[in-house]
């Protein structure tokens, strides 16, 4: 079967079936434009915690909002009994894992103006309604994993909460260690180092470090006051094994370092039941620090750098409904992010020197925002609106360098619930993005022997977004989805050389990527297929931008023309024998970066679970994962890429991987703690690396493998 033909059969499927379902009307009191589903749509998968109901939900990604600065009130897709969670340390996943399944009652998927609620620009809000808790109660993990090549890992997780009456107190930790050796694998080829190479062994470790506290007080029925404070911490080191020593390869040492503290207070004050105000402060502080050497072909070279960085936002909106059919939301918006930094390097022993390298930055967002969302009746919501933003920017590069720009960013949403079910959703937005203010830091490549001058100064990227989305969801679990998107950025960011011949961050010409995407997840149960489901995606995708240093059109960086998925899952004896198949592919992909040009060939990759559940209390299960072998074709320039100038060599490297089998078993010990064994065999890897001349003469080549590294992994989960 071609790949063409596959995306067209996973399309066709989907829309086939789905033409032949019968849907019964809706009860009459459903929530228009609101999808429950409750623990018992998904009671065959065992979940133990929300998230495992979550995860089943159809056509629903969970998303943990935008990880930026100066954007306060982006805190992802998920809702708990009607609040966001808090932003700062502690994923999305962590709050909704620590949620018993025997607390929730309903996952609640909520559409654009079928509440009053801030959709923050998600199609979907996921909103999860919990009955009333005890007044303390306690979640927990820990896990442990030793390897047969001495390499470990421990995690550890812990979250508690008391309330009582109108407080209620939050805590959770998040542990993590690792330790592992990192086997001799095949790398690229460079134009200093146009041979061959291999990594030697490598010792590696991880730490993370994460904690979290939340209050809330709910003063009285009209206003409420929210704290959070957190901590994250994360520590990654890398250092040759004794053995290395007489190896010949690239040998790296490295050591990084990172520490964020967040605080955040939100206060919610209702006016009358039509009219609320929220006022929202948030800081956090970041300090990062990290050091590298790589000895390769007798070049030894090394960099370090740190940074201290700061954000300070603020945003009060307040949010009033005139009449049913009508919800106004107005707010005033303020950040300010500063990053003071320095870097330096010396490569075969020449210290490099470049702007930037001693860098302090300053960026002040202010905006102004408004939107009105119109409800006529249950089938139709528009929502339109926008803000007006000012931007200033201060850098020390370049001797000093200054912005100041002020932006309108409209936003137009329609939700329209058509006939037999289908609802038709249209948007269009123009996005203003956050700058990454690393970008003014200088850094240097130790690979290819390349520094990268910090930017002088840069205009936040601005997008201009529209997608139409056609959805139908009947019975319980099924959707079929097809979703259209161009996304045009007119100045994305991009490593260009200037006028003086330095490589830096900078403004480039515009881009525009074009993406049509269809999903289905259907039960087959009333075509006479018991226990049968079948889910797709199969995704086109088209992209066109200028290269900054070459002059020529191409795709984007990483294009892939397509993708597909398709997955099959069978139960038999009532639900005591699952087994599920999973297909994938994606086309290949063209990287395009300063020194080389890459085409990545991933091929297939083929999921195989199966599942035995012997009692209510006990299930084991067996899942094996295999990877096609993977091809890069690489094309090295000598330096940066330069118009009219051809590549110096063509490095391919080929790896393959075996199959990967993991053997669990899990049990229920004692009400609500599962004890889960898995044996997990790892997978042997050999690689093999061939330079050419660009005109095919053959000048070297060297081949890799490593055996497989068994583990086993003991997993405790509880929760009171």
């Amino acid at each position: 079967m071609t790949t063409k033909v596959a995306q067209i059969l996973a399309v066709a499927t989907g829309l086939w079936l789905a033409s032949l379902v019968s849907v019964e009307a809706q009860a009459s009191d459903a929530e228009p434009g609101v999808e429950v589903y409750t623990p018992a749509t998904f009671a065959e998968f065992l979940p133990r915690t929300a998230l495992d109901l979550v995860r089943q939900l159809p056509g629903f990604g969970l998303n943990g909002g935008d990880d930026v600065r100066g954007l306060s009130g982006a805190q992802g897709n998920a809702l708990i009994n009607g609040r966001r969670p808090p932003r700062g340390s502690g994923s999305l996943e962590g709050r909704i894992r620590a949620i018993r399944v025997e607390d929730v009652i309903r996952l609640e998927l909520i559409e654009p103006g079928a509440r009053d609620v801030d959709m923050q620009g998600y199609p979907l809000l996921l909103n999860i309604v919990t009955r009333s808790t005890s007044a303390a109660r306690i979640d927990g993990r820990i896990e442990i994993e030793p390897r047969e090549d001495g390499g470990e890992e421990y995690q550890g997780e812990l979250t508690t909460g008391w309330s009582s009456g109108p407080l209620e107190l939050e805590a959770r930790i998040d542990l993590y260690d690792e330790t592992l050796t990192d086997y001799a694998a095949i790398r690229s080829s460079t134009a200093d180092s146009p041979f061959a190479r291999a990594s030697v062994d490598e010792l590696e470790g991880r730490t993370r470090r994460d904690w979290q506290a939340l209050a809330r007080l709910a003063v009285n029925a009209n206003n409420d006051l929210e704290l959070t404070v957190s901590s994250e911490r994360n520590d990654d080191f890398s250092r040759p094994t004794p053995a290395s020593a007489a190896e010949v390869g690239a040998i790296e040492d490295g050591r990084d370092e990172a520490i964020e503290r967040f605080g955040s207070v939100r206060w919610r004050h209702a006016f009358t039941d039509r009219i609320d105000l929220i006022g929202l402060v948030t800081q956090r502080q970041g300090e990062a620090t990290s050091r590298d050497s790589l000895i390769s072909g007798g070049i030894v070279s090394e960099s370090a750098s740190s940074r201290e960085t700061g954000e300070t936002a603020a945003r009060a909106d307040m949010r009033w409904r005139p009449m049913d059919t009508l919800a106004v939301e107005t707010g005033l918006t303020w950040a300010s992010n500063t990053l003071e930094g320095s870097s330096s390097a010396s490569i075969d022993g020449v210290v490099q020197s470049v702007d930037g390298d001693d860098a302090e930055v300053e960026e002040t967002r202010s905006a102004i925002l408004a939107s009105a969302t119109w409800t006529p009746n249950s089938r139709v919501s528009a929502t339109v609106g926008g803000r007006v933003e000012q931007f200033s920017l201060d850098s020390s590069n370049e001797g000093g360098a200054s912005l100041s720009l002020t932006d309108l960013a409209p936003r137009a949403d329609l939700n329209w619930a058509l006939p037999d079910d289908w609802t038709l959703r249209l948007s269009t937005e123009r996005r203003v993005g956050q700058l990454d203010l690393g970008l003014f830091l200088a850094s240097t490549d130790l690979d290819n022997a390349l520094s990268t001058a910090g930017a002088s100064t840069l205009e936040p990227p601005r997008d201009w977004v529209h997608q139409i989305t056609l959805e139908r969801r009947f019975g319980e679990r099924d959707l079929v989805r097809i979703e259209g998107e161009t996304v045009r950025s007119d100045n994305p960011v991009s490593s260009i050389l200037d006028t003086d011949g330095e490589v830096r961050p900078a403004n480039i010409s515009a881009e525009t990527v074009t993406r049509v995407t269809a999903d289905f997840e259907l039960e087959l149960d009333r075509f006479g297929f018991v226990g049968l489901s079948l889910d797709g995606r199969a995704t086109h995708r088209w992209s066109d931008r200028v290269d900054q240093l070459q002059g020529f059109s191409r795709t984007t960086s990483g294009h892939r023309d397509y993708f597909y998925r398709i997955g099959l899952r069978k139960e038999w004896a009532g639900g005591r024998y699952v087994l599920s198949a999973r297909l994938e592919e994606r086309a290949p992909a063209m990287h395009f970066w300063l020194t080389e040009i890459r085409k990545e060939d991933n091929g297939l990759n083929v999921n195989l679970d199966g599942e035995w559940r012997h009692s209510p209390l006990w299930r084991t299960g067996l899942a094996t994962r295999w990877q096609e072998a993977r091809t890069d074709v690489i094309y090295v320039f000598d330096g940066v890429r330069r118009p009219g100038v051809g590549p110096v060599l063509v490095n391919t490297l080929e790896r393959s991987e075996g199959v990967y089998v993991n053997l669990w078993s899990e049990w229920e010990a004692r009400p609500s703690t599962f004890i889960r064994l898995s044996l997990r065999s790892g997978r042997d890897r050999s690689g093999t690396s061939r330079v050419d001349t660009p005109q095919g003469v053959f000048r070297d080549q060297l081949s890799r493998s490593s055996d497989n590294v068994p583990s086993f992994n003991v997993r405790l989960r509880f929760q009171r």
